[in-house]
């Protein structure tokens, strides 16, 4: 009886340890959003790199420039330097290669456009991009100076990691078995020295 017993204690163990690296193995194959039924990637998530507005930056002692690319217009937030207060209705000029365009103050937004499309298409072309800014306030005057690289357009795919089950728990698995398997191998020896 006290055989069986054991043998019984030793199977459910190896039974409850195959059962453990089953459902491991469903759980990373089974992921939400990892992949389909053909291996395709189910996530919706951008790169973190194409949902960020193409932007340049620059400052000086008297202000500092952030300016945002759209397709369709270039928006500029301008502020002094000193307390970060946003600079109001100040002519903003921005040259680059041989271009010039000159940006207009929205009262409501407190913010600059610039809408040149011969400027946007400029910006767009995949080179670096050394820009002149003039700024002139009413009670002050800078040039600011800035560069700007697009991003390339092109989708840069990151090798994939697939979530496997590491060895060190295979390993660990195979111990725990090797375990059970010997302490039945004792018990078994230990019940028949005590029947004897």
């Amino acid at each position: 009886m006290t055989i069986l017993l054991n043998r019984l204690h030793c199977s459910l163990l190896l039974v409850c340890l195959f059962l453990l690296a089953a459902l491991c193995s469903f759980a990373s194959y089974a992921a939400p959003a990892a992949h389909g039924p053909n291996g395709e990637h189910l996530t919706t998530e951008q790169s973190s790199g194409l949902s960020i507005t193409p932007r340049f930056e620059t400052f000086s002692d008297q202000f500092e420039l952030v300016a945002e690319l759209f397709p369709d217009a270039v928006l500029l937030h301008l502020h002094h330097f000193q307390d970060n207060s946003p600079v109001i209705d100040a002519a903003i000029e921005i040259e680059t290669a041989d271009l010039t365009a000159t940006a207009v103050y929205d009262e409501k937004l407190q913010h600059y456009l610039i809408k040149a499309p011969e400027l946007l298409t400029q910006l767009a072309k995949q080179q670096p991009h050394e820009l002149v800014l003039t700024v002139i306030a009413a009670d002050k005057a800078d040039l600011l100076v800035a560069s700007y690289t697009p991003l390339s357009t092109e989708t840069k795919t990151e090798p994939h990691h697939h979530e496997h089950i590491p060895l060190w728990v295979w390993a660990a698995l195979a111990l725990m078995a090797a375990c059970g398997f010997v302490l039945g191998r004792i018990s078994q020896r230990r019940a028949v020295r005590s029947s004897v």
